[in-house]
Parts: structure tokens; C-alpha cells; sequence
């Protein structure tokens, strides 16, 4: 704690995505209640270390509404607020943001995340409540805003990088914070932050990162917007990562994921991790993220026997073209030996995610995608629409073509069937899911084989459950 400094009430928000009805109002998205907002949990401990008292509320996880939310907010009666806003839950973060302004225009508002990096000159541009943005990864930016403000010396913002403010009815921008090189430097995250209990089939759970960034460069990507860092693989020492997972175990975790842009990126890296939980004999069960062209026989066996259960691969098509538009750099074989690898290894949970609909994919190249997926004996299906992440590759090729723009699309969530007219409709794909999802679970030989496992595996249940609602919540 920093002797002789005013010690600060700060509120970190986590919106929901909204879906618009009528035109007219926006229904929250209660999507899930597994897994907690670990960007926030990271920016809420460095604060509390600063000596201030803060809390997080998940909107994303509870569903309260913008009322809600500030009767919460009335109750704790912070000097500061922030808000991490994806463009799903933009409206609904400048909804809470202004009643919150209208309740108290003292309160200092922040915003961050991934739309404050790329628009955040549009952002005060139009909410003249938001008072400041952060750019970029914020566990220095943040600090460091926040130390100026309880100082009162506002005429140092300048002096503050990866920020965003007003000056002079001018809206500034300071150089971009450097991204951090050392990631053991940040602290774990006190999960305490938030007052909700995450749990993954009953057991307490939770997430954490091994690593950020990823050196692939798939197109639809936009995960190195955050850092600057693109193709760019940053590690915690395996020390630090277990030190941890210990802290996880006395706090009673029972189940956690790794969420990784790529958990298996580094085989030999995975591999000594996975060894050295084998050695803890940690209890955990928990799962990751993996791409098919690094799950070899080995590599998996051995997370099999550290108690990995679940792992997720980005398959996305069928289709060589349409990798080799994405720059997947792999083939549907490739896809087809990972899956046999994971049954080899007794992965309990092999989840396959796809994208229909891309430029110029054709209904039979679809046909082939939901065939190929029904061969791979995957224990659940993941399709999705194609989104047009802005900063991401393809955002920028059809900025270029002036199919979306900066300015006139900064708010939105674009899927490509919106904008290209050579792509199947919604109407059209969303059949498609629908066929296929049904297809999927009545399969004579899904049941044969799943349903005991099923029955018997908690984990299981509750992961299908998640994947069947996070399904409804596309197709609503």
C-alpha cells in the first residue's frame, strides 16, 4: 500500500452482450456461469495492492440489468468505475455508463478493452460521460491513470501512456504503454474480487493463462489487438504458472481451463508443465485449447495423465480453400489425425469448432464441413457464423474494399453474411446449424457411445449444457 495517498472505492464491470429486439430494446444475454472475467481479476488485484477497495461485478454471469447494476454500484459509491465492453456489449456498457454518470457525474468512468484500443477517440467523441480510456493491455496504463486522479493532477495526464482523454474541449491520445515483456511480473488475481461462485459441473471453478498472444495469423483473428504484439508468443515461467495452481488448490478449486490462445503451442513447454502438476499431484481436472497440427499421440497421453479432460480444437472447415483463406495453415486431415490422437489418449471430451459461411463458401463446400464433422467422433460440435473482428486481417481486407469502415462500423458486430453478397443468408445457415446440431445428438452411434460416459461424468453433462446454450444464445 502507498503511505499518504487518498485510498480509492473502484467498481470494474464486466457488461453482458445484448441482443437487439424489435429494434427497440436490448435483451441481456445471460451466456454462461463458468467462467469469470480473468482481465478484470488481473487489474482488480493490482488496484487492491495500490491500496484501493475494489470490487467486480459480471453482468455476464448474473444477467442484472443496467438498474441493477447501478443499485449495486449506489451501494458500494466508488470514486471509479470501469467498463471492458466487447461490441456485443458496447450499447449496454454506455447504457450503465450513462445512468451511472446521471446518478453521480463525479464518478470518474473508464473504458477499456479491445474497442477503447482501436476507437477510443470515437468513444468520448460520442459519450461525453466517459471520462477516460485505456488502451491497449491495461495492467500499467490503469495503475497509473488511477494514481493521477486520486492525486488530482490532471495536468499529468499527458504523461501517462496508453490513454485517452479531453483537454481543452480537444480529445488527446498519449503514446501507446509498452506491452509487458515478463508476465510473471503481474500478480495472480484475487478471485475473491468477485462476489459469485463459478462452478463447472457442481466443483468450484475457474480460469487462468498460461501464456499470451499467439505467433498463427488466421484471418478472422483479432487476438494481438490488445498487446500491438501480432504473430507474438509471450510465456510465464512454468514455476510461476504452477505456484499458481497451487494457490488455486487452497482456495479450494476443483476445476479449471486453461485459456491459452493456444495451450499446446510449445509441446515440450506442455509437456513439462504437465509433468510437473503430475508431480504435485494436483487434483484438478480441467481442460484447453489446442491446434490439430500439434496434437501428436505423446503430447496428449501425457496431458491425459495429468487429468486433462476437455479440449477444444479450431477446426473451422472442411475445405482446403477456405483454410487456406482463413491461413489456417492446416488441412482437414491434419484435423481428422488430432481427433484420433485425443480417442487414443483418452481425452474424454474432444470438442470440434467450425465456421459456416465464409466468403464465397458455397452451400455444398457447407454440405461437406457438416458431413466431415459428423465423422470425426467428436463428443460435442461448436459451428459458428463468421465474424468480422475489427484489427483482424479480415477486417482490413474489406476496409480496403470500403465493405466496412472505421467510423460508420465501430459499434457493430459484423457478421460477413451482413455485408458480402456472395455469402449464404442467415436464413439459409442458421437451417443449416439447426439440421445439423439435431442430426449430431440423434446419431445412433453419439448415443451408442456417449451416453454412459454422460451419465457417469458431471463434467461432461455440464459442458454439453454450456455448448447447447451457448448454441441458442447464436440462433436467438
Amino acid at each position: 500500500m502507498k503511505i499518504g495517498v487518498l485510498i480509492l472505492k473502484i467498481i470494474l464491470i464486466n457488461p453482458s452482450p445484448t441482443v437487439e429486439i424489435e429494434n427497440r430494446n436490448n435483451k441481456i444475454v445471460k451466456r454462461q456461469n463458468t467462467y469469470p472475467p480473468l482481465g478484470l481479476l488481473y487489474l482488480g488485484e493490482i488496484l487492491s495492492r495500490e491500496g484501493h477497495n475494489v470490487k467486480i461485478l459480471d453482468q455476464d454471469v448474473t444477467g442484472a440489468s443496467p438498474a441493477q447494476i447501478l443499485e449495486s454500484i449506489k451501494k458500494f459509491d466508488p470514486n471509479i468505475v470501469g467498463l471492458s465492453p466487447l461490441s456485443p456489449s458496447f450499447n449496454i456498457s454506455m447504457e450503465i455508463a450513462k445512468l451511472i454518470k446521471n446518478w453521480n457525474p463525479n464518478i470518474n468512468l473508464i473504458v477499456g478493452n479491445i474497442l477503447a484500443t482501436l476507437c477510443s477517440d470515437l468513444i468520448l467523441k460520442d459519450y461525453p460521460f466517459v471520462d477516460y480510456c485505456v488502451r491497449g493491455e491495461a495492467e500499467k496504463p490503469l495503475p497509473n491513470l488511477i494514481d493521477v486522479i486520486e492525486k488530482n493532477k490532471l495536468d499529468e495526464l499527458e504523461n501517462v501512456r496508453g490513454i485517452t482523454f479531453r483537454k481543452d474541449n480537444k480529445i488527446k491520445m498519449t503514446p501507446n504503454a509498452k506491452p509487458i515483456k515478463d508476465l510473471d511480473e503481474i500478480p495472480f488475481p484475487d478471485r475473491n474480487l468477485i462476489d459469485y461462485n463459478y462452478t463447472m459441473s457442481g466443483k468450484k471453478f475457474t480460469i487462468l493463462a498460461t501464456s499470451r498472444g499467439c505467433p498463427f495469423n488466421c484471418k478472422f483473428c483479432g487476438i494481438h489487438i490488445n498487446s500491438g504484439l501480432k504473430g507474438v508468443l509471450r510465456v510465464r515461467s512454468l514455476k510461476n504458472v504452477i505456484d499458481e495452481l497451487k494457490y488455486l488448490e487452497d482456495c479450494g478449486y476443483e476445476e479449471i481451463s486453461f485459456v491459452d490462445d493456444c495451450f499446446v503451442l510449445n509441446q515440450k513447454r506442455t509437456v513439462d508443465l504437465c509433468l510437473m502438476m503430475q508431480k504435485e499431484k494436483f487434483d484438478f481436472s480441467w481442460g484447453c485449447e489446442g491446434r490439430v497440427d500439434q496434437a501428436n499421440i505423446q503430447l496428449l497421453r501425457t496431458m491425459e495423465k495429468s487429468n486433462c479432460k476437455s479440449v477444444l480444437f479450431g477446426i473451422e472447415s472442411a475445405n482446403k480453400r477456405m483454410l487456406n483463406y482463413y491461413n489456417k495453415r492446416i488441412t482437414p486431415e491434419i484435423s481428422q489425425q488430432a481427433i484420433k490422437n485425443a480417442h487414443k489418449a483418452r481425452i474424454e471430451n474432444i470438442i470440434g469448432l467450425f465456421i459456416l459461411g465464409g466468403p464465397g463458401e458455397t452451400l455444398d463446400e457447407i454440405n461437406n464441413t457438416i458431413k466431415f464433422s459428423m465423422k470425426l467422433d467428436l463428443t460435442f460440435i461448436q459451428y459458428q457464423y463468421l465474424y468480422i473482428l475489427m484489427g483482424s486481417d479480415l477486417w482490413k481486407e474489406l476496409e480496403k474494399k470500403n465493405i466496412v469502415s472505421r467510423e460508420r462500423d465501430w459499434k457493430k458486430y459484423i457478421r460477413v453474411f451482413e455485408v458480402l453478397p456472395n455469402v449464404l443468408g442467415e436464413e439459409i445457415l442458421e437451417k443449416i446449424m439447426v439440421n445439423a446440431y439435431a442430426k449430431f445428438l440423434s446419431n445412433p452411434k453419439f448415443i451408442r457411445n456417449q451416453i454412459l460416459k454422460t451419465m457417469t461424468s458431471k463434467y461432461r453433462i455440464n459442458l454439453i449444457e454450456n455448448s447447447i446454450k451457448a448454441l441458442l444464445n447464436k440462433i436467438s
